[in-house]
């Protein structure tokens, strides 16, 4: 948790709640529904009056009287929640420095405050000018340059040239940062946040305009609320995957064009938990048992323990089918077609009964 927010509405008659940013995944769907029994939370709307905060960024408090889009609050929440120490100072201070108070503000900053540096301690003067020098020049920098940089002087240069400003989070220095506006107060710039699965961009018009983002599996919740905030509850977008850790068989059955972001997030749910050896385990079984759509994956991982499978390089005992990945038996008391059907428990017992009758 990055910090926790007071919110109520602001015309009088409702209560406050406290909410823990970033949302869990797990409570997601039910704090949207606290917030709408107090008419607020809308997926677009900036409705939800800060009473207070509390977590580790004191800069924050500058939200507080303001009124705000809850998703604002929880996509700030996750980009923080990445920052190392050095980042939360450089974010402060330069927030400080900026005097910025609004929350698309202070979302953009989170994609540039790395570029400025911050002093908070001015004994150690070789530490500080390898870090300015590291900073400015970012990552075309091998630890073999950082090492021949002479910290000290690079240091005495950088205040003596007395271009820092002070703020409550140490001295800081621009280095010619510019706070651009990746977010326009609509669409959140793609962010993978967590561990996901499938990362998923929607674009609108024929220019393909980036209108959203989402990490599956998440709260089917969210889903609805991001293609409400893309607009027109999604229709007329199109979708990229621009981030695919799923394993490789299950990758090469899915499709955008075929198979619907419920069905998918349900896939990526499914996945979420499954070790390295039960994602094998689970391309075997794609190859025996060649699903077509991303329902028929998903069901074949949940019924992953049906399966028995020896790597191609053991042999089995049993009788088992031979994939690329290795030796795959099944053991279900179903088709392996009615298992991968959206209700298989139900199929079995229809079948069940059906026997019981004849």
């Amino acid at each position: 948790m990055i910090f926790k927010a007071i919110l109520r509405n602001n015309k009088p008659g409702y209560g406050q709640v406290t909410v823990p940013f970033p949302i869990p995944d797990s409570e997601y769907d039910h704090t949207i529904a606290l917030l709408e029994d107090m008419d607020i939370g809308s997926p677009t709307a900036q409705d939800c009056r800060v009473d207070g905060l509390d977590g580790s960024y004191p800069i924050l408090d500058q939200l507080v009287t303001q009124t705000v889009n809850v998703d604002e609050l929880d996509y700030l929440a996750k980009r923080l929640d990445s920052f190392c120490q050095g980042e939360i100072e450089k974010f402060q201070a330069m927030a400080s420095k900026l005097c910025l108070s609004d929350i698309k503000d202070f979302i953009n900053l989170t994609f540039c405050c790395q570029q400025a540096t911050v002093i908070t301690d001015f004994t150690d003067l070789e530490r500080i000018g390898k870090d300015h020098a590291l900073t400015v020049c970012g990552d075309s920098m091998s630890m073999e340059m950082i090492e021949r940089v002479g910290g000290r002087t690079v240091a005495l240069d950088l205040i003596q040239r007395g271009i820092g400003v002070v703020t409550p989070y140490g001295v800081v220095y621009d280095n010619g940062m510019k706070l651009e506006p990746l977010y326009d107060g609509r669409y959140f710039p793609a962010y993978l946040y967590g561990l996901p699965q499938l990362g998923i961009e929607i674009k609108a018009g024929q220019d393909g305009t980036a209108a959203g983002f989402l990490c599956l599996p998440c709260s089917d919740k969210q889903v609805q609320r991001t293609l409400e905030r893309a607009g027109s509850g999604g229709q007329g977008f199109h979708m990229e995957v621009t981030m695919d850790s799923l394993p490789q068989q299950v990758s090469s059955v899915i499709s955008l064009t075929r198979d619907g972001l419920d069905e998918l997030n349900a896939l990526c749910r499914a996945i979420a938990p499954l070790n390295a050896e039960q994602r094998e385990k689970l391309d075997a079984v794609v190859l025996l048992a060649r699903p077509e759509c991303a329902s028929e994956v998903c069901q074949l991982a949940e019924n992953l323990d049906q399966f028995d499978f020896v790597p191609k390089s053991d042999r089995p005992e049993a009788d088992s089918a031979l994939t690329e990945l290795g030796y795959v038996a099944y053991h279900g008391s179903l088709t392996l077609e009615e298992l991968m059907m959206e209700n298989p428990a139900e199929q079995y017992q229809q079948e069940q009964e059906m026997g019981g009758m004849a």
